[in-house]
């Protein structure tokens, strides 16, 4: 096998390696300077490298496990470290555990190095089995390339593709190695306590501190590549790839920006167009084909078509073009509105924007005219707000939080949904959830303060946290709307003079 990696590739020939249970020497070449590692059934046992702390005998004399004469006598006629090593142990100059120890120490040094490369060129020499003088296993095997993969340059380009794909992820069926057996920091176990199938990287990383996602993701990713996690739907076919997840992301990316400017692009016409020109018709076009070219227009610009993250960014422009397609539908079909507005002017024959600014009253200050796309806003959002309390009621705590945003989305003044968000994320103890819960609770009492229950929230919130004057001030918001609210008085106490 011979072939050139990148930064990015790498960890897919070890992977290879692995999976193949190959047996030989993995040469790693850059700039003519090399490194080599040694696979037994697909098990990293042994390293060596051009650099003087990489070689087992300048390692054990700088360590004083080994004196410099004893050195010289075992290399005598050893043409490889691993020769070397068989021979130290075979003399008896040294025990088996410091020269594995030391073994290990290079091995971990040469895979974090080489992962710091830009690239270079791979060449695996199969060899036949021998006896290791490292005992090596898989998970410290894979423990090893993990640590590549976290010391890896230009991970960034993974990252945001990663980041930005809609497939779940999942904990892959049987296993390629025993996860169960791997040492886990407490943000890695959390990690694949989530992997169920149900939610994204993007989703899975969120419930995180914000100073733990880079490390986390370059945790996903070393599972994928070993094929401990997939995708669901999968990338493509075999093995987790860079390449695919690297083109899949430049397609999304193009399809964001196309779709970035067609909403640009209506957004600025339909604003001094008036309703012919917004749905793209004439005087004389039927009902029917009015209706039509509504439903079309509509479904341009509906959520499914459009990616998540393009919806989020042009919110607010997608508000506008959707009031001004049903305002544009209403004025067309309704028969009270068809001669005003036969009688307005179209393309190519206006004589004065302001005519057309009275005719198309724009959706900021039209309320009888918005108030259909309102009440088709709320609608919406109380589907996701009942989808959300279930979950919630289902300790589905994450889904919850998913749709209460988007009931959000839809309804942004509704008070019950800010609440609602707010008691789930503050089930979370990271910090930038805690604040998140502090935000809404207090949204939601902004919204509806004629609500004690949501003052006697946010108090509790704040007790919890040893805030106790801002904790009283918010249950006495609550008396002065229910002066004997039991909940409240009950708080008050425990809160001492």
């Amino acid at each position: 096998m011979q072939s050139h990696f990148s930064s990015q590739t790498l960890s897919e020939i070890f992977r290879d390696l692995y999976l193949g249970e190959r047996t030989g020497v993995l040469e790693l070449d850059r700039e003519g300077k090399q490194k080599r590692i040694w696979f037994s059934r697909g098990l990293i046992h042994y390293a060596e490298s051009y650099e003087d702390f990489e070689k087992l005998g300048r390692r054990l004399v700088q360590d004083k496990l080994l004196s410099p004469g004893a050195l010289q006598e075992a290399e005598s006629g050893r043409t490889s470290g691993v020769s070397l090593a068989q021979g130290l142990i075979n003399r008896g100059l040294i025990a088996r555990e410091p020269l594995a120890q030391a073994i290990k120490a290079i091995i971990e040094s040469v895979v974090r190095s080489v992962f710091r490369w830009e690239g270079g060129a791979a060449r695996f020499k199969d060899e036949e089995e021998s006896e290791p003088v490292f005992e090596t296993d898989v998970l410290m095997t894979f423990e090893v390339i993990l640590q590549g993969i976290f010391n890896m340059t230009d991970f960034d380009p993974i990252g945001e593709a990663m980041h930005g794909l809609d497939n779940q992820i999942q904990l892959r069926t049987p296993a390629p190695l025993p996860v169960e057996r791997l040492t886990l920091s407490a943000s890695h176990g959390f990690i694949l306590s989530r992997v169920d199938g149900s939610s994204t990287a993007s989703e899975v990383l969120s419930v995180l501190p914000q100073h733990e996602e880079a490390l986390a993701l370059r945790f996903l990713f070393g599972l994928l590549v070993m094929g401990v996690l997939e995708y669901r739907p999968p990338l493509g076919e075999g093995p987790f790839r860079v390449a695919n997840i690297l083109r899949d992301h430049a397609d999304r990316r193009a399809l964001e920006r196309m779709q970035e400017q067609t909403i640009r692009q209506a957004y600025a016409q339909m604003r001094t167009q008036n309703p012919y020109e917004v749905l793209g018709v004439t005087p004389s076009t039927g009902r029917e084909a009015v209706e039509q070219a509504y439903e079309e227009a509509k479904g341009l610009f509906s959520r499914d078509r459009l990616l998540p993250s393009v919806r989020d960014r042009f919110r607010s422009e997608l508000a506008v073009i959707e009031s001004r397609l049903i305002e544009a539908f209403l004025r067309l079909t309704q028969a009270e509105t068809v001669d005003a507005v036969k009688s307005a002017p179209i393309a190519g024959s206006r004589n004065d924007d302001a005519d057309v600014d009275n005719l198309l009253v724009r959706v900021e200050m039209d309320k009888t005219k918005s108030k259909v796309a309102l009440e088709e806003s709320q609608k919406v959002a109380n589907s996701y707000y009942i989808k959300a309390v279930k979950a919630q009621r289902e300790g589905d705590f994450h889904n919850a939080i998913q749709y209460g945003k988007l009931a959000i989305s839809y309804d942004p003044e509704d008070a019950k949904l800010f609440y609602l968000l707010a008691e789930c994320q503050v089930r979370n103890p990271g910090p930038r959830w805690q604040h998140q819960a502090e935000q809404n609770f207090t949204r939601a009492t902004e919204l509806d303060p004629w609500n004690a229950s949501y003052w006697i929230s946010l108090g509790r919130f704040y007790k919890k946290r040893g805030l106790k004057l801002r904790a009283r001030k918010q249950f006495e918001e609550a008396l002065k709307l229910v002066p004997d609210h039991p909940e409240a008085e009950s708080e008050l106490a425990t809160l001492g003079s």
